[in-house]
């Protein structure tokens, strides 16, 4: 190569390097400037909400005076109340504004919630709707014109897409931090909140930011920030907008929501390893209870029943059953195809549920445990229900647990004194020889499946030698 001819080929290359790199500066600029648009559209529909709160009785200063003065009294002493603050985000231009229930929950009646909007101004808000089960609350304001934010569709969002969230952390009102989207349908985080579907962001959510918009690029909410796990650890959660719009139009058309109900406690079949092993599927949800006048006790459900589908569409998980239900209307008829294992066979069903309106506390807290009754000594051989470690007696309802041997298999299987016990696979039981015949046809290496009232509630227990 002729020297010219070298010269000018490291000049190309050097222009090129030029052009790559100010091609690579416009890009992230580009960007900055992507999320520079999403503040700048956004914070005006943002606000931070000023919360009044009756102090916790074991507060700071409480605690001090104890230690100073135990034993007495301090003087005087009046509720003390402590501020804090939320965030919140404008959905209508007449003052409706979105938030987290527990942003409001407990607010002092006397002075309330006050929204404070970007350009400093502070307003009084009222309550116009709060669902726990969601942890969704709509506020109102007396003003018309406000700058409402656009909701965008949570169900299109793709996981890794940018994501924005703007708050008030710590008291560092209009705080913009930005991440990625990093997962969908997170649940089981809570023990407060019934119906969890959250995303999942490594944006910085903190104290102050609960409330806030999750926006996208476009400016569009894709959740409500709600839940963080720990402080600095990339874990931080919204929830959806599909389901927090849903809430609110029903919050603010009527104050309140109402959801369909089948009243059955539930789990996803594979948490369940021993009966998913004994059902001989691998997928669907399992009942694990049934409620007290509830549906689902008014129909032929029973509990270990496996629902596989609704309606002819597939659920796989409880997340699943639970999302299909909420679709449904109350009162609608619904038709659950369910896998059931007995000892005669093992068959789908369609089994058809009106659903009803789900009460405040659908639940009654569960079987509860009653004590148990120690046998007296038997030294006849143990058969039928003594060689499990339970006695049974006759009882104008059925079959009744007497009493229960300490560490036996019926113990193992958390029977109880006072269990009724009605049936063992196909099999009807209702007194003790009904239960022998019952149980013989149980394999030697096989478990029973015996369905126990208690409570009112129907539930079922797994019986191993």
């Amino acid at each position: 190569m002729k020297p010219a001819a070298g010269l000018l080929l490291l000049l190309g290359l050097a222009a090129l390097g030029r052009a790559q790199d100010a091609g690579a500066k416009a890009s992230v600029r580009a960007l900055g400037d992507a999320f520079a648009s999403v503040y700048e559209s956004v914070a005006p529909s943002v606000v931070v909400l000023e919360v009044t709160k009756p102090e916790d009785a074991a507060s700071a200063n409480a605690a001090a005076w104890d230690l100073l003065f135990p034993g007495q009294q301090e003087p005087d002493a009046q509720p003390r109340l402590e501020e804090s603050e939320g965030s919140g985000f404008i959905i209508r231009e007449d003052g409706y504004i979105v938030t987290n229930a527990h942003v409001v929950e407990g607010a002092d009646p006397r002075r309330g919630v006050v929204a404070r909007t970007k350009d400093g101004k502070r307003w009084p808000l009222t309550v116009v709707g709060v669902d726990n089960k969601t942890d969704i609350a709509v506020l109102k304001a007396e003003a018309n014109g406000w700058p409402a934010i656009s909701w965008g569709d949570s169900d299109k969002a793709r996981i890794g897409e940018f994501v924005c969230g703007i708050g008030a952390p710590f008291e560092l009102d209009y705080t913009l931090t930005v991440g990625v989207l990093s997962a969908k349908g997170r649940s089981n985080l809570t023990r407060d909140t019934v119906y969890e579907d959250y995303l999942q962001t490594d944006a910085a959510i903190n104290p102050g930011n609960s409330g806030g918009p999750l926006c996208d690029l476009d400016g569009q909410v894709l959740g409500v920030n709600t839940l963080i796990n720990g402080l600095s650890r990339g874990l931080s959660f919204a929830i959806p907008s599909k389901l927090a719009r849903d809430v609110s139009d029903e919050l603010i058309a009527k104050g309140r929501v109402t959801r369909p109900w089948l009243g059955v406690r539930i789990s996803t079949l594979g948490e369940e390893p021993d009966m998913q092993r004994m059902m001989g599927i691998e997928k669907g949800v399992l009942v694990k209870t049934i409620e007290p006048d509830a549906p689902a006790a008014r129909s032929e459900l029973r509990p270990a029943d496996v629902i596989v589908a609704v309606d002819g569409e597939e659920v796989q998980t409880a997340r699943d059953l639970q999302k299909v239900i909420l679709r449904k209307k109350v009162g609608q008829q619904v038709g659950l195809k369910v896998w059931r294992r007995n000892t005669r066979d093992n068959s789908f069903r369609q089994i058809s549920v009106t659903t009803a309106e789900l009460p405040d506390s659908p639940f009654g807290g569960g079987l509860k445990p009653a004590p148990v009754p120690l046998l007296p000594p038997d030294s006849t051989e143990k058969t039928g229900a003594r060689a499990w470690g339970f006695a049974l007696e006759k009882a104008p309802e059925g079959a009744r647990v007497a009493g229960v041997d300490p560490g036996s298999p019926a113990d193992v299987a958390g029977i109880k004194a006072g269990d009724i016990i009605t049936g063992i696979g196909a099999d009807v039981v209702s007194d003790e020889a009904t239960f022998v015949e019952a149980m013989a046809k149980i394999g030697r290496d096989e478990a029973a499946v015996l369905m126990i009232e208690r409570d009112g509630k129907k539930s079922y227990a797994i019986l191993k030698r």
